[in-house]
Parts: structure tokens; sequence; C-alpha cells
């Protein structure tokens, strides 16, 4: 699972290093993580497809009936800042787009049909290749980030919509909010992904985390819950919801509360004083070493260092620097 939202937050600027809220939530994601942090290194901003439609899509998106359409709106103007707007890229886009259309139709009782093996295999061939590479290392370097794009701006956001029962028009907007704790006044800024929905008396506000098969990390989603203050320093209008927003499927889920709110500032405490103090055990490379291809620090804790090498299967170790807890 990418945690794109906790890197962000990471490398702003606003927010002073070691900021005992985002100290708890890196140290949380991986002990080694925070070690890296609190030395003073920076994370490598990485590149993730369905974050990134979602910041590109935010105020606003063409989409509809987009696969029966020349003209890709927004959706072309974003592709275009990746160079990706040339002939062969739209019209992988538009076949794409309509041949998902198509099989959700055919599998409409499915959640999230193109998931499956019988759904036809989009590639770009090396011929579809010529004069893109300066586009794809815009994009990951990765080809396959393409159609995770496309499909994220195309079907995800509103198939999270259609969970919300979020009836157009709607506002989606990418903001910070502000992370406060009684006993921690000054706030770490984090961003987050709203949807807004203006009633004749009303204002319905929904925050969505991207999570993977709908499992939501405790602590993120508590934080969150508490915060108060998006930035401006306004208080909502109203109370927002908080909701699970499954990066592959579509699907979406309501908070579920596992830390209680009088036991988070403790948790938080402790966390951030092990982020300080240590041990810092790379706990992410010991127990599942796909969170590894998706953290920023990912050159510090292996011998290889580069995710090229990590995708073709090239064997990697873990550096001795991240295995000495006790420093």
């Amino acid at each position: 699972m990418y945690y794109s939202d906790l890197f962000s937050a990471i490398l702003d600027d606003d927010n002073p290093r070691g900021h005992p809220i985002l100290a708890a939530l890196l140290y949380a994601f991986c002990p080694a993580a925070a070690r890296w942090w609190m030395a003073g290194a920076e994370p490598v901003p990485l590149f993730d497809p369905v974050w990134q439609a979602l910041s590109d899509a935010a105020g606003g998106r063409s989409i509809n009936k987009i696969g029966n359409s020349p003209e890709l709106g927004t959706m072309k103007d974003a592709l275009n800042r990746y160079r990706m707007a040339e002939e062969v890229p739209l019209q992988k886009a538009v076949d794409y787009i309509d041949q998902v259309e198509a099989y959700r139709r055919n599998h409409h009782d499915i959640v999230a049909p193109e998931l499956y093996p019988s759904f036809p295999k989009h590639r770009f061939n090396v011929s579809d290749r010529f004069g893109l590479h300066r586009a794809i290392a815009n994009m990951g370097g990765d080809w396959n980030n393409f159609f995770v794009y496309i499909r994220t701006w195309a079907f995800l956001i509103e198939d999270w919509e259609i969970a919300l029962r979020l009836e157009p028009p709607a506002v989606q907007q990418h903001i910070r909010v502000g992370l406060t704790l009684p006993s921690i006044r000054r706030p770490a800024w984090f961003p987050v992904m709203v949807w807004s929905k203006q009633y004749e008396h009303s204002i319905r506000i929904m925050i969505g985390l991207l999570v993977r098969d709908l499992q939501q990390d405790a602590l993120r989603f508590s934080l969150i819950q508490q915060t108060g203050m998006p930035i401006g320093n306004k208080p909502w209008p109203s109370p927002p919801e908080l909701w699970a927003f499954d990066r592959v499927t579509g699907e979406a889920d309501t908070y579920d509360p596992v830390i209680p709110t009088d036991a988070l500032s403790g948790v938080v405490k402790k966390l951030a004083r092990m982020a300080e103090n240590g041990p810092y055990p790379p706990l992410g490379a010991l127990k599942n070493t796909s969170l590894c291809h998706h953290c920023g620090y990912t050159a510090q804790c292996f011998l290889s260092q580069t995710r090229e090498e990590d995708k073709h299967g090239k064997r990697r170790e873990v550096s001795p620097l991240a295995l000495d807890f006790d420093k």
C-alpha cells in the first residue's frame, strides 16, 4: 500500500521535523523510516498513480461519456502535463475506457470486473513506446501507471462517489487539515481528499482516505477523525464524515473507530518517544517487503537502491544500518 499522504506531510515545509504526530504516524508505518526522518534524511517522493489522479482531478473533471468522445477534457489537460497527450497515449486511454465501460455493463453484478483475468490486458507495445520515455518517467517510470491513473480518474472516483450516495453536483478538493491533540497544539498539516455537497439548509462534508482491502490503519484514521481545522484555521461548516476508499476495487466503507478518543494522546506520545529514542527495527522489510516498495526511505534501508531492479526481481538485502535496532 502506498502512504502518499503521510510522505507528502513529511515533505511539507510547514511541518517541523520531529513533530510528534507525524513521528508517531511514521513509526507506526515502519520504525526504520521514522529513524531516517528523525536523523535528517529526506524521503524520495514516490509517484502514486491513484493519489496523483485524485490530486489532478480535484476541482472538477470531465469523464462523462469520455470513451465515446474524441475530447478528453480535463483529463487530457492533466495528461499533457505529463507529456502523455500524444496520439498513441490518448487513443490508448479512449480504448481502455471504452472497454472498461462495456465490460462493466456486461458484468454489472461484479465489483470492478476489469480487475479479473478475463478482462483484456492493456499495455504499451514496444513500438508504442517510441518517443514516450520522458513522459513515462514523469509517471514513475512504470508503463502500468498510465492505466491505473486513467482508471482512477474515469472510474474509481465515480465508484467512491456512488458508495457515498453522492449526487452531482459535488465538489472534490485536495486540501490540508491540521492534526492536533489536547497536548499538542501546533498542528501537523496533513493532505486529504474532501468531497462536499451543498443542500438547501446544510452542507455535507466527506473525507476519504486511501486503503487496501478496506483495511483501516487505526492511528491515521483516529487522528483524521479528530481534526477540526482545515487549512485557513476556519472550522468545518459541519462535522465531516470519514471514509475508507479502497484504492483497487473502488469500494468504500465508513470509519470504524478502534482507538478510544481518551487514549489517543497517550498512544501518540509513546510512539513519538520511540521515534526519538528507538528501537528502530525495519518491520516493513521483516514482515512484508511490498511495503518497502512504497516507502520514501527504500534507498536508506536496502543495498539495492533502485526500484527498477526490484521490479525485475533482483535480489535485495536489508542493510546493516536498518538492522541495528539499538543505534
